[in-house]
């Protein structure tokens, strides 16, 4: 999902919550304070939420989960925002980890999605 608005861990944790579902592993990239930054602006081309459905689509056939949930935000976004937040959901952690992991590499690389440092 592709927002403006903040980002509802919680929430979104309690939506995962599932009888079958024993681990939930939750990533949360934040906007951090380096040195002169003030921010930063997220930029999503027209595709991007296709590609986050695929990428989500993809650890579900690669992974033993049962759950993906990504959640990136746009616009201009302050210094403790979050920007992204991936919650895999599995029977057992190891694979929730693996696939979390998983994720976070793949969107570092995903060029739907643009990063611009505010100075």
């Amino acid at each position: 999902m592709i927002t403006e608005q903040e980002i509802s861990i919680d929430g979104a944790v309690r939506a995962m919550k599932k009888s079958d579902i024993g681990a939930i592993v939750t990533f949360i990239g934040a906007v951090r304070a380096d040195e002169g930054l003030t921010g930063m602006a997220v930029e999503i081309k027209d595709n991007a939420q296709a590609e986050l459905e695929q990428l989500r689509r993809d650890a579900v056939d690669t992974f033993d989960i049962e759950a993906v949930e990504i959640i990136h935000r746009h616009g201009l976004l302050e210094l403790g925002d979050d920007i992204v937040a991936i919650l895999v959901g599995a029977k057992h952690r190891t694979e929730a980890f693996r696939a979390c992991e998983y994720l976070i590499d793949l969107l570092r690389i995903n060029e739907t999605i643009r990063l611009k440092e505010l100075r």
